[in-house]
C-alpha cells in the first residue's frame, strides 16, 4: 500500500516550537480546566493571576521553568515523603539519551524525571505520550507544550507501521542531530502488577530507522534504563480493580474518562518516598549480544539485559519488602522494615481492599473470596519488585517459583 503519512513529516506528532506556543496558551486560558488544575498546585492564584502567568510566557524553556517544573515540586511536596534520584551525575549535559522507563503512572514518572534533570542542572527530555490519553484539546495544548511526542495508537496493522517508522525517525533525528533526550515506556501501558518488561515490539520500532543490525541501532541512541519507584502507589486500588476484572471475566473494559481519573490520582494520590534511579549504557551487553545470529533472539536478549538494569536499580521500599513476606509467609526480609512499619502496611492494604469490595455492586465483581483475591494481587503488586531484584542477585534462587 502507498504510505497513509510521510514518515519524516513531524509537525503532528512533535511538541510545539516558540513560534507555536503563544497560539497555545491562547487557547488554554480560555479553558475552565486549567484554572482547576492549576488552584489545585497554586491554591492563593486567582484566575486574573494565573491568566496573567500563562500568557506572559514567551518559549518553552521558560514554560517549563516557570509553569510546569514549579508545579511538579510542588505536586511532590505535597504528595511525596521526598524525592531522591541516582546516578544521574554520570550524564553528560548535551548529549541526547534514550530513556526508557518502568512505567507506574501516567504523568508522573517522566515529570518525577524530568525535575531530577533539573536539578542537576541539565536539560529536560521529550516525552513519549499515546494520543488515547489526548481527548481533547486543552490537554493536548498542555502535554505539547510540555515537550511531549504524541504517540499514535488508534491505527490499524498495515498503517501501524508507517507510524511506527515515523516515529522511529523522529526519535532519532532527535538524539543523533538535535541531541534531545526522550523518555518513553518501556511497553505501552503501565505495569500493572509490578513487574516490569520491556517490550520486544518496542526495540524493533526504535531500530526501523536503521538498515543496519540492531544493535548498531540502538548504539546510535544512547540508551539508558531508568526506574521510577514509589513507596505506595495511589493508583494500587485502581490497578487491584483491573488485575481482578481480568482474573475472574478473562477481560476488563474501561470507562469513559478512566485515564483521566488514573491520571489525577496519580497526581494528588500520597506515594510516600520516591526514588529515580538511571542506569547505565548497555556496552557491555550490546558486546555479547551482537554474536547472536537469529535476529528474533538478539532482540530478546537486548530486552533481558535492559530488564536486568531495570531490576537492579530499582529502589526497594519497606512496602515491598512487607509484601514479599506477607504473600509468601515468610520473614526471609525481616531485617528491611520495623513491626510498626508491618502493621501501618497491613492496615493500609487492609483499608485499600475493603474499599475496593465496598464499592464492588457498581463494578460487578462477585462477592465470593473477593477480598483473599484483591489483597494477593495488592501484594503481589508491591512484592514483585522484590523477587524481580532477587532473581538478578541469585538466578536460580527460590523465590523465582513464586514469579508470575
Amino acid at each position: 500500500m502507498d504510505a497513509p503519512i510521510d514518515v519524516f513529516a513531524f509537525d503532528d506528532i512533535r511538541p510545539y516550537n516558540d513560534a507555536e506556543l503563544k497560539e497555545a496558551l491562547a487557547r488554554l486560558v480560555e479553558e475552565d480546566s486549567l484554572y482547576k488544575m492549576m488552584r489545585w498546585v497554586y491554591p492563593g492564584l486567582s484566575k486574573a493571576s494565573i491568566r496573567k502567568m500563562f500568557l506572559s510566557i514567551e518559549n518553552i524553556q521558560q514554560f517549563q521553568e516557570e509553569i510546569s517544573a514549579p508545579a511538579v515540586k510542588v505536586i511532590t511536596q505535597m504528595t511525596t515523603s521526598g524525592l531522591t534520584f541516582s546516578n544521574l551525575e554520570s550524564l553528560e549535559k548535551n548529549k541526547g539519551y534514550l530513556f526508557i522507563s518502568n512505567h507506574r503512572d501516567i504523568v508522573l514518572d517522566s515529570a518525577l524525571l524530568n525535575i531530577s534533570l533539573f536539578e542537576q542542572g541539565l536539560n529536560s527530555t521529550e516525552i513519549a505520550i499515546g494520543d488515547n490519553l489526548l481527548k481533547t484539546q486543552a490537554v493536548r495544548d498542555l502535554v505539547r507544550a510540555n515537550k511531549n511526542i504524541i504517540v499514535n495508537r488508534d491505527v490499524n496493522a498495515k498503517e501501524g507501521y508507517y507510524y511506527s517508522l515515523r516515529l522511529s525517525n523522529y526519535i532519532r533525528h532527535s538524539i543523533t542531530q538535535q541531541h534531545t533526550g526522550i523518555w518513553i515506556a518501556q511497553r505501552e501501558g503501565r505495569s500493572k502488577n509490578g513487574d516490569d518488561r520491556t517490550s520486544t515490539g518496542l526495540l524493533k520500532m526504535f531500530a526501523m530507522s536503521n538498515q543496519g543490525d540492531i544493535v548498531d541501532a540502538l548504539t546510535d541512541l544512547n540508551l539508558l534504563p531508568m526506574c521510577v519507584s514509589y513507596e505506595y502507589d495511589p493508583c494500587d486500588m485502581l490497578k487491584t480493580h483491573e488485575l481482578l476484572h481480568h482474573k475472574i471475566f478473562g477481560q476488563y473494559t474501561k470507562q469513559p474518562l478512566e485515564d483521566f481519573h488514573s491520571m489525577l490520582t496519580g497526581i494528588t494520590g500520597h506515594k510516600g518516598r520516591v526514588h529515580v534511579s538511571v542506569g547505565h549504557p548497555l556496552d557491555e551487553a550490546y558486546q555479547q549480544i551482537r554474536n547472536i545470529a537469529n535476529k528474533n533472539e538478539k532482540v530478546r536478549a537486548i530486552g533481558e539485559a535492559i530488564d536486568r538494569q531495570m531490576h537492579t536499580i530499582y529502589k526497594l521500599w519497606p512496602t515491598n519488602y512487607i509484601a514479599f513476606d506477607l504473600l509468601n509467609d515468610t520473614k526471609t526480609y525481616r531485617a528491611e522494615y520495623s513491626n510498626i512499619q508491618k502493621i501501618a502496611f497491613l492496615n493500609y492494604v487492609r483499608g485499600r481492599v475493603w474499599k475496593l469490595i465496598l464499592g464492588r455492586k457498581k463494578t460487578g465483581l462477585p462477592k465470593e473470596n473477593l477480598f483473599a483475591m484483591a489483597r494477593e494481587i495488592m501484594l503481589e503488586m508491591y512484592a514483585n519488585p522484590v523477587i524481580n531484584h532477587a532473581n538478578q542477585v541469585t538466578p536460580q534462587h527460590d523465590l523465582v517459583n513464586h514469579h508470575d
